[in-house]
């Protein structure tokens, strides 16, 4: 599995920036950043959300890609998680297969927006 550190490295290589010239666009130091990347880190060094947020966006990247790598939930899975418990204890406990099964469905249905445009037009 990529590590955060990977993964930032690879997002930077692309972009053609140094570590110094992102370490200088987020305002860590770049020994920071090298160690980062090299997952030299222990866990209570991991990049905080904040950084990993500058990260993101001075690399044009995905903030919840690199959140997830680094093990942190995004605050916007946090609240939902926490607005609807009781849902997410049920998808915990689904197979993988049952999960796959889901999500294919949840990718074949219409949105709610379609959806509602939908029972207008035939109202109509």
């Amino acid at each position: 599995m990529t590590t955060v550190g990977q993964r930032i490295r690879e997002i930077r290589k692309q972009r053609n920036l140094t570590q110094r010239e992102l370490a200088e666009r987020v305002g860590i130091n770049f020994t920071y950043l090298s160690r980062v990347e090299n997952d030299r880190l222990d866990a209570e060094q991991t990049p905080r959300e904040e950084t990993l947020q500058k990260i993101a966006k001075a690399l044009r990247a995905d903030p919840d890609e690199l959140l997830l790598l680094a093990r942190r939930i995004p605050d916007a899975f946090r609240d939902r998680i926490l607005a609807k418990p009781g849902i997410f204890r049920r998808i915990l406990k689904l197979s993988d297969s049952a999960l796959e099964e889901m999500l294919e469905g949840l990718e074949t249905a219409p949105s709610a927006s379609t959806a509602k445009a939908s029972r207008r037009r035939k109202a109509k």
